[in-house]
């Protein structure tokens, strides 16, 4: 393909190289063009439509992103100084190409990977007490290694190697099923993180899993193997393996690693909840506009063709009119960009006011619409009107405000025959006074989670240059017949023209949120696997501690105890060991919520709700746990339990 040209914006361009595919710059890039050509369009060379630019840097050896960002800043002052009119207020940014392409993400990358620590913190200690329990039953058996010879050191290698291999095992199990679930979750992850996509399992990944499989082997098999080796020969000897003759110390430490459990448990559900009536909140949030139903593509009109903006409305016209012909749609409109696609920013000031210098104006988003908008995306119109036909570039100036603007601008006044001066972009136009024709309502333009953090201004496609433009479709028609519908009606009129970014509306919400989706779902997983752990670990505490009491069962069932006597004497003792936990646990929800406040939309740290939700959860987990030991204990033959003896 080298030495081929191919066309672009009705220019012929000479491929001149081929990068690799991972190259993605660092967004997802098909064509890289030469800035220098880019230079012959004067709408790319104007300061007020594109008044910044990215400029990629490798720091020389030795020399910290503090030192340049330093640098930069006095070149930006110097330059201020030098041309006041148009750097007044300017700086220079220099951040790391990293922080840049997750820097939104940190937060969440570091929540998940604490409830990730605190899942495998669970699985240990139910490996320690599980481990724990499994030597106490085999206290006979070292007790005869003991007996012959063996050595307290010899007794704890041989257990921690089970232990490892254990761990070994379920590494290797866990590693396969990660790699089983990876595309799950990078389809579940939102289109906009960068390198996402790029996650893959090396040798890199596979040491460090068999690293904290280790790790953990020798923190959470350790007490076992060091509790199991220090155990009384004679008593083991004498006992076997079915008295009661396990230490305080340890039955006590089975209890806390319990308490452990159902403590992290509570503050990962706690986690959970926030997040998942977060997401909730979010998803019934009303944005200003209605998704549904509502159909883009985008297209970009070569400037050297419609290089005005009579070409440019004659364009627009005909495939509203085209559009509008094709069965099944309501109404089209066309805009320079539109909800979640990104915007233009314009300086404007009150006619009322002296014109102020670039750098001290008031600042707004500016997005340029063409047909019925604001009925097409179903935003309401507040006051006045929308645009019409006779809004013309031989008409004043008109523009439509939203509430936004209408609240900080004009409070407890009517903005309706208002002006502002604005630049709307145009060659040769610079700043026009424009008055207020209508009011529509606030939108949630540049994310779902967050109203603009601007008041927008919306001037006419009849009074505004725009070759970069989104069309708007509101149809019943699938989206597979209406992408190729509208794909006929720009070709019927310019066949050079590519229609590119088709979606329906509502893909573009769902991916505005897809990082919160993914948190979401993750955080319910690790929940889900923290209760289930908690639940499995207490239920064998419970059984356990049954067994280990047969004797004392069976004598209490001798002197007249009743069987709903026994059940609450094993029910009672998984609700004490959850009201310990809880209370740690609520402690820890409480310091984790702050954490979360970040990433909660309209949530409280501290809910009610969720944690009431949270506790009955794990009541109910509790009893059922408690439920099984508790039934077959009530059920124990004291005249069996006492000959065994």
């Amino acid at each position: 393909i080298l030495g081929q040209a191919i066309t672009l914006h009705d220019q012929s361009y000479t491929v001149i190289g081929v990068m690799p595919r991972q190259v993605t710059s660092p967004q997802d890039t098909d064509v890289w063009l030469s800035m220098m050509r880019r230079s012959n369009n004067t709408v790319w060379m104007s300061r007020m439509i594109h008044p910044m630019i990215y400029v990629w840097g490798k720091l020389k050896s030795g020399v910290t992103v503090e030192q340049a960002r330093a640098e930069m800043k006095g070149i930006a002052a110097r330059l201020e100084k030098t041309y006041p009119d148009t750097n007044r207020g300017e700086t220079a940014v220099v951040t790391p190409l990293l922080d840049n392409l997750i820097g939104k993400y940190r937060t969440n990358l570091g929540l998940l990977l604490g409830a990730v620590g605190l899942v495998l913190l669970i699985a240990c200690a139910n490996l320690a007490n599980l481990f724990a329990a499994r030597g106490a039953a085999r206290a006979r058996e070292f007790a005869i290694h003991a007996a012959v010879g063996a050595t307290r050191g010899q007794i704890i290698k041989k257990l921690l190697l089970e232990s490892f291999l254990v761990a070994l095992l379920g590494g290797a199990l866990g590693f396969l099923f990660a790699i089983w679930v990876r595309n799950g979750l990078v389809g579940l992850s939102p289109g906009d993180v960068s390198r996402f996509q790029e996650v893959s399992f090396d040798l890199r990944v596979l040491g460090f899993t068999f690293l904290v499989a280790s790790i953990t082997t020798v923190f959470f098999g350790l007490w076992p193997a060091w509790q199991a080796s220090h155990a009384d020969v004679q008593l083991a000897l004498k006992e076997g393996s079915s008295g009661s003759g396990d230490p305080p110390s340890a039955k006590r430490a089975r209890d806390w690693l319990v308490i452990s459990e159902i403590a992290l448990t509570l503050t990962l559900l706690v986690a959970a909840g926030l997040v998942l009536k977060s997401f909730s909140r979010l998803q019934s949030l009303s944005l200003g506009y209605e998704p549904r139903a509502l159909f883009t593509a985008r297209f970009e009109l070569p400037w050297r063709i419609y290089n005005n903006r009579d070409k440019i409305d004659t364009f627009s016209k005909a495939l509203l009119d085209n559009v509008r012909t094709i069965p099944g749609v309501q109404d089209a409109a066309i805009s320079s960009n539109g909800p979640l696609m990104g915007g233009w920013q314009t300086g404007f000031w009150r006619e009322e006011n002296p014109r102020p210098q670039p750098s001290d104006m008031l600042n707004s988003d500016l997005e340029v619409v063409g047909g019925d908008y604001f009925q097409t995306l179903k935003v309401p119109l507040l006051r006045g009107r929308t645009f019409n036909e006779r809004d013309t570039k031989d008409s004043p100036r008109v523009i439509i405000i939203d509430q936004a603007m209408a609240e900080q601008y004009f409070p407890g006044e009517d903005p309706i025959g208002k002006r502002l001066g604005v630049d709307a972009g145009n060659d040769n136009e610079g700043w026009v006074m424009s008055e207020i024709v209508g009011v529509v309502a606030k939108m949630r333009f540049h994310a779902v989670d967050e109203m603009a953090p601007l008041p927008v201004i919306y001037c006419s496609l009849g009074q505004a240059q725009r070759t970069s433009l989104t069309i708007f479709v509101r149809s019943t028609m699938a989206f597979a017949s209406l992408e190729r519908a509208i794909h006929d009606a720009v070709t019927s009129i310019d066949p050079s023209l590519p229609v590119f970014d088709a979606r329906p509306m509502i893909d573009r919400v769902r991916e505005s949120w897809g990082s919160r989706r993914l948190l979401t779902f993750l955080f319910s997983v690790f929940a889900g696997l923290a209760l289930a752990l908690a639940t499995i670990g207490l239920y064998g505490l419970l059984a356990y501690t049954t067994v280990k009491r047969v004797r004392e069962i069976g004598i209490r069932l001798a002197l007249g105890a009743r069987p709903n006597q026994i059940r609450m004497l094993v029910l009672s003792h998984g609700m004490q060991l959850l009201l310990i936990g809880s209370t740690i646990g609520l402690i820890a929800a409480i310091a984790l919520s702050r954490a979360l406040q970040s990433v909660l939309f309209e949530v409280e740290g501290i809910d009610p709700r969720v944690y009431l939700g949270v506790g009955l959860l794990l009541f109910i987990a509790t009893f059922l746990a408690s439920w099984i030991p508790a039934r077959r204990a009530s059920r124990i033959d004291p005249i069996v339990a006492l000959r065994t003896e």
